[in-house]
């Protein structure tokens, strides 16, 4: 359990969150070195044990993970740094054969899920709370929007339908939370998340809220947010822009991966019945 591999990633992660929360990003050289970090311990213990099969293991990992990493990234499911650092992780699901180690990656993706979701809600509640006085107002204007009232109704519905079976409470207790928890998460966006920042102060990476002309250039708000071409222009107008401001995922991976590592086998019973 309180493996190397244990260690080494778990400082890797401390140190990616320390810098999400600061700075909304995980530097490069981080993700490297776990790459590089990784690679050379399967090799030294395929040498010491005579075990060349890990090799071949850790390729696969290493192939599957950067596959993942893809889709996440241009899935929109993750931002940049948070699938680099999924891709950096590879090395730490090898497991003793090619079953154990798709069944290591499977297991953690599911926990990383589940365990980001409870983040990224908690985080939200904590930004209302502190934030409420300023999206109140925001949260009674997306509350008249007519697909929150479309999906409340939605929602009583299924309430008044529950009688008839715990499928339909079900159901409307996640419409009714997922309608809610929507409601706040696009006041916080709103009212919170975004800021207008001095070209000076922008980063790699930043999102834009909408489209900026600098002379005859259009910059887009993307996905993959400034370019460094993007940068340059910029800080040459010297015209404040709006950014948005994205939600720090990596303690996420945190909280995941020491679920992974205590709680794996537990977490494959209840699930699969392995």
């Amino acid at each position: 359990m309180f493996s190397f591999f244990f260690w080494l990633f778990l400082a890797g992660i401390l140190v990616a969150s320390l810098q999400d929360l600061k700075r909304r990003e995980v530097d490069n050289w981080l993700n490297l070195f776990l790459i590089i970090s990784g690679f050379s311990f399967l090799i030294f213990q395929a040498i010491f044990d005579w075990d060349y099969e890990i090799i071949f293991l850790g390729i696969l990992s290493f192939l599957v993970m950067f596959g993942l990493a893809c889709l996440f990234y241009y899935g929109r499911i993750f931002a940049g740094g948070d699938s680099k650092l999924l891709f950096a992780m590879f090395a730490v699901f090898v497991g003793a054969n090619f079953s154990e180690t798709i069944l290591n990656i499977v297991s953690f993706i599911a926990i990383l899920m589940m365990a980001g979701g409870m983040w990224g809600v908690g985080w939200l509640v904590v930004l209302c709370f502190i934030n409420f006085k300023k999206i109140k107002i925001e949260i009674i204007k997306q509350c008249k929007n007519i697909y929150f009232k479309s999906a409340f109704l939605l929602g009583i519905i299924l309430l008044v339908f529950s009688y008839t079976g715990l499928i339909f409470l079900y159901l409307s207790i996640f419409v009714l939370a997922g309608s809610f928890l929507l409601v706040f998460a696009r006041a916080v966006e709103k009212k919170v998340m975004i800021e207008k920042v001095s070209p000076k102060d922008l980063r790699e990476g930043d999102w834009l809220v909408n489209d900026v002309v600098v002379g005859r250039k259009k910059i887009k708000a993307s996905w993959e947010g400034l370019s460094k071409d993007d940068l340059r222009l910029l800080r040459k107008s010297k015209k404040k822009v709006l950014v948005k401001q994205g939600l720090p995922f990596v303690p996420g991976f945190l909280i995941g991966f020491l679920i992974w590592c205590f709680f794996k086998n537990w977490f494959l019973n209840l699930i699969f019945g392995i």
